[in-house]
């Protein structure tokens, strides 16, 4: 299947090919006729105008039965290369070629201006309620996507895209690997996924992956594919239901968190040098009291995950990552005043943004 991008170029390479092939009939019907005899240049480019465009006007000078025969040929050669020229620059113009092109080289610039974005790759169900949630928390992303279909979804919602085989290092490459700071993939096929991970940490051996893997047994796979995490939303699933069952509670507050109309939000911040909680320790920062967000966990850098229930003596380090909830405003301007850009640093599991309630 051919791409955006090529199907784009296709025909302005044809008229540049058929521009091409006139210009050189017309210089070698220039250098022939004044090989014949022709007196001046001027006069061999008169002859070559008249027998291109087989105006009918006489010979400026004798030609020999060599000079006809030229002249036929270049009858021939000429009128065919600018009936292809002229076929050519209306199928330019008529299909919105140099629009299409236009549109993607503002595509291609737009998308090298990034830093510390991330790459969608595929662009499915979770696909979808991914970008939307990168959308909302306004962080730079590119969508990785091959489906006619769904291309035109993205250009319809005017997202960033590169519209290739995800599994190749030049569309990678085109979606800014080496610049992104995270890549997901969850395309259909596990397969796939596991091609794109090993693709991606090839390329950039700094960039976060995450995988969405449909069979459980294709799981290690992922991992040892070098994927840093891996989601089966089978087992997810699973989970969430046999929690509604044997804790209702607790499902029913997280189902509400998650999905329904929640002034609550669980988010992470991570702490700038410049941050004023830098050098407290957890019961010094008094985040609840002074910012309505609750510690959930405390990673410290180089800590490989976050630690629950950090203990009030525990230092805040600039680099340290904050995993909160609390009101969506609170942990918004938590977040501005306290917080790096990072990836997923705004919102993990996030509600409407309603009035905010003073915090208890």
């Amino acid at each position: 299947m051919m791409r955006e991008g090529q199907a784009a170029r296709a025909p302005i390479r044809r008229l540049r090919t058929a521009v091409v092939l006139l210009l050189t009939t017309i210089v070698v019907g220039v250098v022939g006729y004044l090989v014949l005899g022709a007196p001046t240049v001027a006069d061999a480019v008169y002859m070559v105008a008249i027998t291109l465009f087989t105006v009918g006007f006489g010979e400026v000078f004798p030609l020999t039965e060599t000079g006809r025969w030229f002249t036929v040929g270049l009858i021939v050669v000429g009128f065919g290369s600018a009936t292809f020229s002229a076929v050519s620059a209306m199928e330019v113009i008529a299909d919105g070629h140099v629009k299409a092109l236009l549109r993607r080289n503002q595509m291609d610039r737009r998308i090298a201006q990034l830093r510390g974005h991330v790459i969608v790759c595929g662009y499915g169900r979770v696909g979808r309620h991914l970008v939307g949630e990168l959308a909302a928390a306004g962080h730079g992303f590119v969508v990785v996507e091959a489906g006619e279909a769904r291309v035109g979804e993205l250009r319809e919602a005017e997202h960033l895209y590169v519209d290739a085989d995800a599994t190749e290092e030049l569309t990678l490459h085109e979606a800014g690997i080496e610049r992104a700071d995270a890549l997901v993939a969850c395309v259909a096929d596990d397969g796939d996924n596991v091609l794109i991970v090993l693709t991606a940490k090839g390329l950039n051996p700094e960039v976060q992956t995450v995988a969405r893997v449909k069979a459980d047994e294709n799981e290690p796979k992922l991992r040892r594919a070098g994927a840093d995490h891996v989601l089966v939303p089978t087992a997810i699933g699973g989970r969430r239901i046999a929690e509604m069952l044997t804790r209702p509670a607790v499902g029913a507050y997280l189902g509400e968190v998650g999905v329904h109309d929640f002034d609550y939000t669980v988010a992470q911040v991570t702490l700038v040098e410049s941050s004023e909680l830098v050098g407290l320790t957890v019961a010094e920062a008094r985040l609840r009291q002074e910012h309505g967000c609750s510690l959930l966990a405390l990673q410290r850098p180089g800590d490989p995950m976050p630690a629950p229930d950090p203990a009030p003596g525990d230092r805040l380090e600039a680099g340290s990552t904050l995993v909160v909830m609390g009101g969506v405003a609170h942990v918004d301007g938590l977040q501005r005043r306290h917080g790096g850009r990072g990836v997923m640093t705004k919102v993990v599991s996030r509600g409407h943004r309603a009035t905010p309630r003073r915090p208890r």
